[in-house]
């Protein structure tokens, strides 16, 4: 019942999401100008975005995975080469913040607009979801249930770092400006090693 390599899947997320982007930044921002209650609703925009593209993305793709149960062994190589464009381009980052304590107060919509969009249209975030999701998912084997399992997952995680980080928003706005660029080398680091184990995975149908 467990989609395939759950676990690794768990692992890639996890440092994905930890990693600091602009999502991240948006949402310790709009923290530490409108409060931790407020800036949820940026984390809600975040997330909701995401389900629509894990929705059109997963299931634009269903009918030519089922067809083509080899496009798998592609999707595992697009989906490794893509962290590894990833990690390069976190080892390379220059991580910065900018918070103006003397903004005007806006709306919850406005927070739920702002993180909406921002995840909407993230290059990254389509990428992902068109490639690596493919990887955990067998179109002949609780193709739904799957998906389901993936979708609640990576949701529920992803709000979960995006609130830690509102929630601790002044002490890691601190943190990335003495140590700007120390999250993103570690994390390029580990998606170097996750995108090895990614391609030397055999995908199982």
């Amino acid at each position: 019942m467990i989609p395939n390599n759950y676990v690794l899947f768990l692992q890639v997320i996890t440092v994905l999401l930890i990693t600091p982007g602009p999502q991240r930044i948006l949402i310790i921002t709009n923290s530490m100008n409108y409060g931790f209650s407020k800036s949820l609703w940026t984390g809600l925009g975040d997330v909701s975005a995401n389900i629509i593209q894990m929705i059109c993305a997963t299931f634009g793709m269903y009918a030519l995975m089922k067809a083509y149960p080899q496009i798998l062994d592609i999707f595992k190589w697009i989906g490794g080469l893509y962290l590894i464009y990833l990690a390069i381009n976190f080892l390379k980052r220059k991580t910065s913040i900018d918070v103006n304590q003397n903004i005007n107060t806006r709306s919850s919509y406005n927070l739920f607009k702002d993180g909406f969009i921002s995840a909407l249209f993230s290059p990254g975030a389509l990428v992902f979801f068109l490639v690596m999701f493919p990887t955990f998912l067998d179109p002949n084997n609780n193709f739904l249930i799957h998906f389901i399992i993936l979708l609640i997952t990576h949701v529920s995680l992803d709000f979960f770092f995006l609130a830690t980080y509102a929630g601790i928003a002044s002490k890691i706005s601190n943190f990335l400006k003495n140590y700007p660029n120390l999250i993103s080398r570690l994390s390029g680091c580990i998606l170097m090693l996750l995108a090895y184990k990614i391609l030397s995975t055999k995908i199982n149908l």
